[in-house]
This record gives structure tokens, sequence and C-alpha cells, in this order.
């Protein structure tokens, strides 16, 4: 299926949640400082495992950074 992460399309397997995704992406979901949002919407940490993507789904994923 396609969705769109940060702006960029990407053809993924059906029936991923966002924890299968970033681990995907090469991204640890435990980590702290990652927020993600599905189709505008901020989707808590809690949500991720049950959230499940869908064909168009709009992904934006942020990471903090420390820095200066």
């Amino acid at each position: 299926m396609k969705i769109h992460v940060n702006g960029e399309e990407k053809t993924v397997d059906p029936n991923l949640n966002i924890c299968d995704l970033l681990i995907v992406l090469e991204l640890n979901p435990k980590q702290a400082g990652i927020a993600v949002a599905v189709n505008r919407e901020v989707v808590p940490k809690t949500a991720w495992q049950a959230t499940e993507l869908r064909e168009n789904s709009d992904v934006e994923i942020i990471r903090a950074v420390q820095g200066g």
C-alpha cells in the first residue's frame, strides 16, 4: 500500500501500525523524542501499536534532537 511519510511517497505492507512503520524506517519506537501525526492528527505514543495505517495515510514523524 502507498502512504506518505514526511511528504515522500512510500510503499509499505498493508496492516502496518505506527510502531511497525518506525521499525521499517529504522527508528526505535521506544526512543524518547519522537512524535507522530497521521492525517494531521497527533497520535499519542500509547496508541501507536493500535493505530493501523491505511492507503494514502499522510504520516509526519518529528524527532527532537539536542544541540545548540
